[in-house]
């Protein structure tokens, strides 16, 4: 539905396009996070002694 939104704008729609891939960017750089975190703990937990 927001596909077809921002494609019916017309030829305002090149500062919606900016405004969604920033929020695009921004997702990826959080999941990079989130998976990066929950490597090193998975990492962590695998090689303590305290099991």
């Amino acid at each position: 539905m927001i596909f077809i939104l921002i494609g019916a704008i017309g030829l305002a729609q090149l500062p919606l396009h900016f405004v969604w891939a920033v929020f695009h960017i921004l997702v990826i750089v959080l999941q990079a996070f989130v998976f990066m975190m929950l490597t090193i703990v998975y990492l962590s937990m695998a090689s303590s002694d305290n099991h």
